[in-house]
């Protein structure tokens, strides 16, 4: 048996391109670097860019170089990523980092090229939860990393590693129906656990590599699945192994030119077929053995050609051609210094050949070739899969870890907004607290001054009526009682006089009524605040009211009689008005005022803070409404005033 993870590179060069066009990396330049010199000029133009577009540029340069100038696809992207942390631009630094994997992998720099397909994983599960990204985005940079990776081990014929990244990209490939990525994938881990002697995996991953290359139409796949079932099925199941293997031979014997190894291999295959106890058709092996000799001096891998030269030599042996078995058994082994596990096989033929020859000496030292060789490759196998497994130990955990910082950090972050949220709230609440206080006592000061004012309004109506009042009353009479008397005899201008002291006596007394009325009008407390407002206005030049609702249910009469008092007064005295309005609107939920005149306007300074106008704010705002004035120089100004319903 021959190791055969040499012969899968073309697949895993395939596998890698189809992997990086799933990332959307590749293609960015033609073949006369026409896209990359362009943006390359750009970036020696001078034109101002943004770093986003200047990242976009320096990922575009890297994919266009991947294939044909290695040092400046490097350059890019060691840009790309230094720029990726300024922006915080995870998905751009995972291209780039990979990017720098495939560059070292070309370089057959293996362990650099893991470490940067480790730190694309890293970087790519830092994405997970956010929300920028989706989980397509995480699947397509996890698809390509674990199959790089795959893909790397399995150069390096570190079987277990490979099929354990090869394991990890198969159910996204799965996921996402990718169905030549799952094809290729499901072919390479049916080699690789062929390699290992563990046929039952073999045969089953090839199977399912045929199942998908038959879906996706790829003959080729299929062929290669096949060829591999035949090595998995000789000396267990001949029928199985003739119906596969001719089927490989049908295809590669028409494609020979084009898969010169994998023909070789089918036609070696069919050579052992053709030997199998019981189903010998030596003729036949013979001349599928000879077709493969005569390729032997084409571009072959090394091993194939040892295989060639064993099957030769097995024919041989079947014919009991000792001399040119033993020429093909010599040809078919490694020197001592570079023996491997395959050589045993052919140690063991050859010290058959040397045994019919008559040479016990070479038959006995190729015996103990045998068990040397097995006791070191032994050794060597077992520590090597002790050594890859604690790597997939290790990655495991690692990975592992990650998720664990990452679900840990996730719980920190939330936990620090849930803290910072609780803060904010408490301080919010504080100041709305705080607030609600201010305003409320802010409130409670315009309210008594509001209620102070009401009581002391109606004291000086009181006093105005019952004490002035009657002092003027008094007066009156006094005045006309004298007059009376003193008619005869008084001349004239003096009898003129009592009567112009009565006219004043009445004219002082009608309006010291008026003030008292309107300070707080009777009809206010009888009739209210509709009957007391027409009333107002009534007496005042130039003054209209209209009313429109329901003036049952008015909130605050006091307050708003005191402050459409105050406004018309105000218009009346300063305005030098035409016309004053005064309307009111009661609604369901709102009460609205509106006072307006076509005087002369009111200076912004004035509209601020002047004549009362803090003070009818305050009022206002005690009751909970708000003010909103519209004043233009000899244009007029209007006051509207919003009360919501208690």
């Amino acid at each position: 048996m021959i190791n055969f993870a040499h012969m899968t590179k073309r697949l895993l060069l395939i596998l890698i391109a189809l992997t990086a066009c799933l990332h959307n990396v590749m293609g960015y330049a033609d073949h006369r670097n026409r896209k990359v010199d362009s943006l390359e000029t750009v970036l020696r133009s001078g034109v101002e860019l943004t770093d986003t577009d200047r990242l976009r540029i320096y990922l575009n340069l890297m994919s266009g170089y991947a294939n044909t100038d290695g040092q400046k696809a490097i350059a890019y992207a060691e840009k790309a990523i230094a720029l990726s942390y300024r922006l915080n631009a995870l998905n751009a630094r995972e291209s780039a980092v990979y990017q720098l994997g495939l560059q070292a992998y070309g370089r057959e720099d293996y362990d650099r090229a893991v470490d940067y397909f480790q730190w694309g994983l890293a970087v790519t599960d830092s994405m997970r939860g956010d929300r920028r990204y989706t989980p397509s985005d995480i699947d397509d940079n996890l698809s390509q990393l674990y199959g790089a990776l795959g893909n790397l081990y399995n150069m390096q014929d570190k079987a277990h590693l490979a099929v354990a990244y090869y394991q990890r990209a198969l159910p996204i490939f799965e996921r996402h129906g990718w169905l030549e990525s799952q094809t290729i994938l499901y072919h390479n881990i049916g080699e690789l656990y062929e390699t290992m002697g563990n046929d039952s995996e073999a045969e089953r991953n090839f199977l399912m590599a045929i199942e998908k290359a038959t879906l996706s139409g790829d003959s080729l796949m299929v062929a290669l699945a096949q060829k591999g079932l035949t090595k998995v099925y000789l000396g267990r199941d001949y029928d199985k192994a003739r119906a596969v293997g001719e089927a490989a031979y049908s295809y590669y014997h028409a494609h020979r030119d084009e898969d010169l190894g994998d023909y070789t291999t089918v036609l070696v295959s069919l050579a052992r077929l053709h030997m199998t106890t019981g189903h010998e058709d030596l003729p036949r092996a013979k001349a599928y053995a000879a077709e493969a000799l005569s390729y032997a001096d084409a571009n072959l891998m090394p091993e194939l050609r040892y295989d060639i030269y064993a099957a030769n030599c097995e024919v041989a042996m079947a014919e009991r051609q000792w001399e040119k078995a033993l020429q093909y058994g010599l040809r078919s082994i490694h020197d001592d210094a570079g023996a491997t596990r395959t050589d045993v096989g052919c140690y063991v033929l050859l010290a058959q050949i040397y045994t019919e020859l008559g040479d016990k000496a070479q038959a006995r030292a190729y015996i103990n070739k045998i068990y040397n060789t097995l006791e070191r490759s032994s050794t060597e196998h077992y520590q090597a899969g002790l050594s890859e497994m604690q790597v997939v130990y290790e990655t495991e955990k690692k990975e592992a870890a990650i998720h664990q910082l990452e679900h840990q950090r996730r719980i920190l972050t939330w936990g620090v907004a849930l803290i910072a949220m609780v803060l904010l709230l408490t301080v919010l609440t504080f100041f709305l607290l705080w607030r609600s206080i201010r305003l409320n006592r802010q409130n409670a000061l315009v309210m008594a001054k509001l209620e102070g004012e009401k009581e002391e309004r109606v004291r000086l109506a009181r006093d105005l009526h019952d004490r002035l009042g009657g002092i003027l009353t008094a007066l009156k009479l006094q005045l006309a009682g004298q007059h009376g008397e003193h008619t005869a005899a008084a001349p004239a201008d003096a009898a003129d006089l009592p009567a112009v002291t009565t006219a004043l006596a009445d004219e002082a007394l009608r309006e010291m009524r008026n003030v008292a009325h309107h300070l707080l009008p009777d009809s206010l407390s009888r009739h209210g605040l509709r009957t007391a407002l027409r009333e107002y206005c009534q007496t005042m030049k130039n003054v209209s009211f209209a009313f429109a609702g329901d003036d049952r249910h008015i909130d605050h009469e006091e307050a708003i009689y005191c402050i459409v008092y105050e406004l018309v007064n105000n218009a009346v005295k300063s305005a030098d008005a035409d016309h004053i309005r005064v309307q009111m609107t009661v609604a369901d939920d709102q009460t609205v005022i509106n006072v307006s005149d076509d005087g002369r306007g009111l200076p912004q300074v004035v509209a601020d803070e002047g004549m009362g106008l803090h003070n009818i704010r305050e009022r206002v705002a005690a009751i909970g409404g708000i003010v909103d004035i519209c004043s233009y120089p000899r244009k007029g100004t209007e006051f509207n005033i919003i009360l919501p319903k208690a």
